[in-house]
């Protein structure tokens, strides 16, 4: 019986990890090192204690999202 639990709280953490650690990442930004239409510059940058990478933030005013851009080494 707990060890039913057990595995559904593992299942719950693997995906977890696979499915929701997209930190910094959307659709549009993933991938580019332009932000979509309608982003702005901002002075924010910061390196990510994950990959060790530099990334940009820049931010849409209209919808307020927030997109990270890796920056060219």
């Amino acid at each position: 019986m707990y060890g039913l639990w057990f595995i559904g709280f593992i299942v719950l953490l693997l995906l977890g990890w696979f499915v929701y650690d997209k930190r910094y990442q959307s659709k549009e930004t993933a991938h580019s090192n332009k932000p979509s239409h309608g982003f702005v510059w901002t002075a924010e940058v910061f390196i990510d204690p994950k990959d060790g990478l530099t990334y940009r933030v820049y931010y849409n005013p209209r919808s307020g999202d927030r997109a990270y851009i890796r920056e060219n080494e």
